[in-house]
């Protein structure tokens, strides 16, 4: 009895206006799961045949400390073997100025940067081939807030240049990046393809320099890269130019340029219920790996290469909230089902048969 009087006044319920204590340390999971199957036109000059089923599939988990503006990224590759992607610590001591550091994306076009699941095709443009990739170092973001809008951001990168998972800088230079976007009427909290309803223009660019290998073997990289994305409506337009310049140490390796381009428009179809589902895609581009060799598909030197792509995609879509026209969501829920074929067309070298039908089902949890 005595102990139920002694216990009794810290059962009572605490004071309704005392605040809430904030969580010193708070952990997301994240992750996606990508199955999809292609089926690829065989050439009577191809070894193999490589249809077949595919699997994507990654973890990862966001960290953040209270309310100090520090937190974390781990991401892990889990197919076909475990492979870290990100690991990361940021910073961001106001809403227009960031610090990143550890191993992330390098900075330089929108169609990269975005997620796998925010694409608006299974397979990304063939321009992207050799272009740059993910490497340890420290990237500063900063944007002009205007109207309580972000209006541009800027970002600037000092990586190792080695690539992604190598610890150390074995040649002792640096990769420099340089990525600028003008977003006029407000900038994305995420980077991803298409339209979400909202009216939204990016027009920007980027710049890397890297220096790779050492002594006579060196390569010096300059890499460049032009994008616009628009979105209004059910509506939805992407382009990218990307350009890339190699010259090499030794006089006796022929020094050379490669270059890619692409553009998709999107659009969802403009009747009930298939406003907010169905998604019409489809792309053109073109890659040349290399301006001084004559590629071949078999070669170590692909050739310049045309692509035509159109694609069918199918959200699920949870509603969040009803307007004039009924349910409105964001598309990007993560959850869908991709349709794409893809034409190729050589345009050096030998023809090769090597169209290719995609079905992916992409979710993200």
């Amino acid at each position: 009895m005595l102990l139920a009087l002694a216990l009794l006044p810290l059962a009572h319920p605490a004071d309704p206006a005392a605040p809430v204590p904030e969580k010193p340390f708070t952990v997301t999971p994240y992750g996606f799961v990508i199955p999809s199957f292609s089926w690829i036109q065989d050439d009577p000059a191809a070894i193999t045949a490589q249809d077949g089923f595919q699997l994507a599939a990654r973890l990862g988990a966001e960290a953040k400390l209270g309310v100090a503006p520090i937190g974390a990224r781990v991401e892990v590759e889990l197919t076909p073997d475990p492979l870290l992607r990100d690991g990361l610590v940021w910073y961001q001591p106001t809403s227009f100025f960031r610090v990143d550091a550890g191993q992330f994306k390098v900075p330089y076009s929108a169609g990269y940067l975005a997620s796998d699941t925010r694409r608006l095709l299974p397979a990304t443009p063939q321009a992207y081939a050799d272009m740059t990739g993910r490497d340890m170092g420290v990237m500063l973001t900063g944007s002009l807030p205007v109207a309580d809008e972000n209006r541009a951001t800027v970002q600037l990168g000092v990586f190792n240049g080695e690539g992604a998972n190598r610890l150390q800088n074995v040649n002792q230079r640096y990769l420099y990046a340089v990525r600028g976007v003008v977003t006029p009427f407000g900038a994305r909290s995420k980077v991803y393809e298409g339209s979400d309803g909202k009216l939204y223009l990016g027009v920007g660019g980027g710049w890397t320099y890297n220096w790779i290998g050492q002594d006579d073997s060196s390569e010096e990289v300059n890499q460049y890269e032009g994008e616009l994305q628009f979105a209004w409506s059910i509506v939805s337009l992407q382009a990218e130019i990307l350009l890339g310049q190699h010259a090499f140490a030794s006089a006796s390796v022929a020094d050379y340029a490669q270059s890619g381009w692409y553009g998709t428009v999107a659009t969802f179809v403009p009747a009930p219920w298939m406003k907010q589902h169905v998604q019409l895609v489809a792309r053109v581009g073109q890659a040349e790996p290399d301006d001084q060799v004559v590629g071949e598909v078999s070669g170590q030197v692909l050739p310049n290469t045309r692509e035509l792509t159109g694609g069918l995609n199918l959200y699920w879509i949870r509603p969040t909230a009803r307007g004039p026209d009924g349910p409105v969501s964001n598309p990007f829920h993560d959850v869908k089902l991709q349709l794409a074929y893809s034409h190729f067309q050589e345009l050096e070298g030998s023809q090769f048969l090597n169209d290719k039908l995609t079905l992916a089902g992409s979710v993200r949890f």
